[in-house]
């Protein structure tokens, strides 16, 4: 492809300019405000080039200039065919578009200073010398099965965020938050297993593993040093059966280090299908993926777990028949069913193998208009402790549903909401606080049909924005 050399400014682009190949070489290359639209290479270096505008590439991108962090700037890459990024200096972008149906293939580092939208097709990052890098305060958009990255992704600083990582196939996000990251944290997505090892007890919670899953794991590897919580997703894609206990509190953070597997910890928000597990804090790095414990490790063996008005107060009940150095049970409320608070605490009797029953009565109920969920939190004499399911407790009045059915839904059908108060809008939202697309259609009956075409399997929250304020339900889909 001829390319176009351009030995001078190109300066005041307020509109566009066009050229069917560019280099830089011996020369300055300027874009003001303005749009450049590159149908063909960009190549750079042996002159100078700042991206002040939107640039889009249809070619590939070479980049052999160092650059600096930009603070202005866009760079989309749009072709047909797939794209390669490569060169001997990482380029460096406010923004990036990544808009190619057949995909883009990183030999060299893009920085991404603002936001990354991932608008159309895959970005192969599977050099292990080239990765797409976020920085500090950079977001992303736009990811799905058909849109993230299969490779190397690095995120600067600290906090909480979701990798946009997968196979290729699927999308399968990790989600670190940290408050130590010196020097960004490289992360990828395998399919396999990560490798056997021995089940120790010198992971942050000292209960020995007794699996882990062997079709996937996560590398998390950092650039410094790194300390924080690690949060592992999982669903119904590449996740085996590996506990045969019907109890979801079993689920773990396993870490695959010096040939040992260990457990770094076990809270688990989710069902035996779908949901995540954080770990405790931990600054060893290395795979992780999900892995499980006995049941019999568990402080308590939770037979029910129930709540029902009484009085306009909550009455919330529970059973166990066993316990074992159990120290006490924490009740736990919230009102979209992700975060929850301490309201109340009963002491657990401690060593026991026969039925035990509890309760507890949360008198602020009648003071509510939404659904509001309760959990139990079982706590060891140790620290360790696992949680229950979350169970749904209507107030009587104003607000109140009728429903949400089928509830557990299957994927690709239709849910219905009914209501006492009309809803202005529908939404629907998964457990890492991700909106997800659907369709909704009103009723006639004043109820709202959800199309749940294409939602993966796992819990999601329906939110439903009312007259008297958003109201939220908890919605499994299997």
């Amino acid at each position: 492809m001829k390319a176009i050399y351009i030995l001078a400014v190109l300066a005041g682009l307020g509109g566009s300019a066009a050229a069917q190949g560019l280099s830089s070489a011996g020369g300055t290359v300027t874009v003001k405000g303005g749009i450049l639209q590159v149908k063909g290479n960009l190549e750079l270096g042996g002159g100078s080039f700042t991206n002040n505008g939107n640039v889009f590439v249809s070619g590939n991108l070479v980049n052999n200039q160092a650059m600096t962090e930009a603070d202005t700037g866009a760079l989309t890459l749009d072709g047909a065919a797939p794209q390669t990024v490569s060169g001997t200096q990482p380029y460096f972008t406010r923004l990036l578009n990544i808009d190619n149906p057949a995909g883009i293939v990183l030999d060299n580092s893009i920085k991404v200073g603002g936001r990354v939208t991932f608008t159309n097709g895959l970005v192969d990052a599977t050099n292990d010398l080239a990765a797409l890098i976020i920085g500090d305060t950079a977001t992303v958009a736009g990811v799905s099965d058909a849109r993230h990255v299969k490779g190397y992704v690095v995120k600067n600083g600290t906090g909480s965020f979701v990798y946009p990582v997968g196979d290729g196939v699927r999308y399968q996000p990790i989600t670190l938050d940290l408050t130590d990251n010196s020097a960004g944290m490289s992360v990828r997505y395998f399919e396999g297993d990560a490798g056997t090892g021995t089940f120790t007890t010198t992971g942050a919670s000292s209960i020995a593993l007794e699996a882990y899953n062997n079709q996937e794991y996560w590398d998390l590897a950092p650039k410094g040093t790194a300390t924080g919580k690690v949060i592992v997703t999982y669903d119904d894609y590449k996740n085996p059966s590996i506990t045969v206990s019907e109890n979801p509190n079993v689920f773990s953070v396993a870490h695959l280090t010096g040939g040992n597997w260990l457990n770094e910890g076990h809270n688990v928000t989710g069902t035996l299908t779908a949901g995540y597990v954080t770990s405790e804090v931990i600054s060893s790095w290395s795979p992780f993926t999900l892995g499980a414990i006995p049941e019999a490790g568990l402080p308590v063996t939770l037979i029910s777990f129930n709540a029902k008005v009484v009085e306009k107060n909550a009455f919330v009940e529970w059973q166990t028949t066993s316990e074992e150095n159990a120290s006490h049970f924490e009740i736990e409320r919230s009102l979209d069913a992700r975060s929850f608070q301490k309201i109340g605490t009963v002491a657990a009797v401690g060593n026991s193998n026969a039925l035990q029953r509890y309760n507890f009565t949360d008198r602020s109920f009648g003071s509510q208009l939404q659904t509001v969920y309760y959990r139990l939190r079982s706590v060891d004499l140790d620290g360790t402790f696992s949680l229950s399911r979350a169970v749904a407790l209507q107030p009587r009045g104003a607000g109140q549903y009728a429903g949400v059915y089928p509830n557990p839904a299957r994927k690709a059908s239709l849910v219905t909401v009914s209501s006492g108060i009309p809803a202005n809008a529908v939404s629907l939202w998964d457990m890492l606080g991700r909106e997800v697309p659907v369709r909704t259609s009103s009723l006639s009956d004043g109820s709202v049909q959800v199309n749940l075409n294409g939602v993966a399997s796992g819990m999601y929250l329906l939110k439903l924005t009312t007259s008297q304020g958003v109201v939220n339900h908890k919605l499994v889909v299997e």
